[in-house]
């Protein structure tokens, strides 16, 4: 169980640093946020964002704590490599989201590489305790 706490908190972490306004936050921001949809900003009260971040950040320790012995995960390499393919695969699941949702592919990017820190972070802390 300590696995899976730490594991949330690492991920909550990660997304402090990865959106913080002095890494790819203002940058996100902008794209996600662009002058005609300003309106926008703010239309979820920030206990719902942060509560959405918090269960996908716990849901995806109790997957990873599932899957990476299944896959065979034994060494903290396997482990991170692991994280890695998933993280791919479902990269690639929502690529045609950004083309027919005609997102920045910016944005995409940086949400993304967000995904992969966090698995990858997380299944190292997952392998570690």
């Amino acid at each position: 169980m300590l696995d899976i706490i730490l594991a949330v908190v690492a991920a909550q972490f990660i997304g402090f640093l990865w959106y913080n306004p002095h890494t790819f936050g203002n940058m996100w921001l902008k794209m996600t946020y662009p002058p005609y949809r300003k309106h926008e900003f703010g239309k979820y009260p920030d206990h719902v964002c942060y509560g959405s971040a918090f269960a996908s950040a716990l849901s995806v320790a109790l997957l990873l704590s599932y899957m990476l012995p299944y896959l065979g995960a034994t060494t903290l390499w396997a482990s991170v490599r692991s994280a890695l393919l998933l993280s791919a695969l479902t990269t690639a699941v929502e690529l045609p989201h950004l083309t027919f949702g005609a997102q920045e592919i910016g944005m995409f990017a940086i949400d993304k590489g967000h995904n992969t820190a966090v698995m990858v972070v997380q299944a190292i802390v997952l392998f570690l305790v």
